[in-house]
């Protein structure tokens, strides 16, 4: 039987500690950080002490978080300027995705989109997510048309009712990367081991049909949940023919 491979991924706030910290004490359990930007101000005052050199040392991946905290009401330029900023940040980093919680209009997107390429980048390498409020209705047609690629958030998919986007074929070519947990509550996200009997059919269909080479993040964000969750998915998805790297 043909294995399909994935890359797995941790988030740069599991450990107590900045992003040095959490790639140094993740680089021996991952093959990919990815960084959390939630908040723009904060990130746009990181200086090489919070993204040192070394980072590029520590022979890892890396993808970007965009922040969620992007005011869609003060325009696409404003937001899209940030992010420039934040990008070049991590340049020496040479992240290949990067996450956008994607504003609710078309609009907005196809624009940010539009600056995006118009900046020289890849429009692959931008990724949006289905979240809590945008599961993308109202967006398909942008995202089909302008090539932008998709994280898929399993645990928004079952917290919200979101099953609707896995009828749509062309989302498998766009899918690089997964964002993976128990599920998701008033807690936060809930560690992987508690994941349902309809959330592991949802996870072994999406890891099915998606992109071999794909990223896996397991987004949960204390060390304990963490290293059991990507201890249960490695036995869960062994049998369904999956590795993980």
């Amino acid at each position: 039987m043909n294995r399909k491979e994935f890359t797995i991924a941790g988030p740069s706030c599991v450990y107590p500690g900045g992003i040095w910290e959490n790639s140094w004490l993740l680089k021996d359990k991952v093959s990919e950080i990815g960084l959390t930007f939630f908040q723009f101000q904060a990130c746009l005052e990181y200086t090489d002490r919070e993204l040192p050199s070394g980072l590029a040392d520590l022979n890892l991946k890396y993808h970007v978080h965009l922040p969620l905290d992007y005011d869609w009401d003060m325009g696409v330029r404003h937001n899209f300027d940030i992010t420039r900023r934040l990008i070049e940040k991590v340049r020496f980093l040479s992240p290949d995705k990067f996450v956008l919680h994607p504003p609710d209009r078309a609009r907005l997107l196809e624009d940010f989109a539009h600056l995006w390429i118009k900046e020289g980048l890849p429009i692959e390498t931008l990724l949006v997510e289905n979240i809590r409020t945008c599961d993308f209705s109202g967006l398909w047609k942008i995202i089909e048309d302008s090539g932008v690629g998709i994280c898929l958030d399993i645990g928004h998919i079952m917290a919200y009712d979101q099953y609707s986007i896995l009828t749509h074929d062309f989302i498998w070519d766009r899918v690089s990367l997964l964002h993976v947990y128990g599920r998701e509550d008033h807690t936060g996200h809930v560690k992987l081991p508690l994941i349902s009997e309809e959330g592991k059919a949802i996870l072994q269909l999406v890891l099915t049909r998606v992109q071999d080479k794909s990223s896996v993040l397991v987004e949960v964000f204390t060390p304990e949940d963490f290293l059991d969750s990507k201890q249960f998915l490695i036995e869960m998805a062994g049998p369904w023919g999956m590795n993980f790297v």
